[in-house]
């Protein structure tokens, strides 16, 4: 299990590690949109990750390509449905 917080509400939820955030969101009640299902075909599951990012596993190239076309997109930034969380506690924003 790990912490998963959620800006800008500020909630905090324990999740099992090895889940992708957007199932953790999901599954808190949180309002997280996909499209695509989880499969990296859209943008609708972008969010910021500032704290925490190294407990997430690393950006595949699907992922990186998609994350390449979307505007506003920062060093903190991720698809929710392809990063699996770690074992340390991290920190999502939901952009609005």
């Amino acid at each position: 299990m790990t912490t998963l917080t959620v800006l800008p509400s500020g909630k905090s939820y324990e999740v099992a590690a090895g889940t992708t955030l957007l199932k953790a969101l999901q599954d808190a009640g949180e309002p997280i949109i996909s499209k695509c299902g989880g499969e990296a075909k859209c943008e609708s599951c972008h969010v910021f990750v500032p704290a925490g990012r190294k407990s997430l596993s690393k950006i595949q190239r699907v992922e990186n390509e998609k994350l390449d076309g979307i505007v506003g997109v920062s060093s903190a930034s991720r698809l929710a449905c392809q990063a699996i969380l770690g074992e340390e506690p991290v920190t999502v924003e939901i952009p609005k």
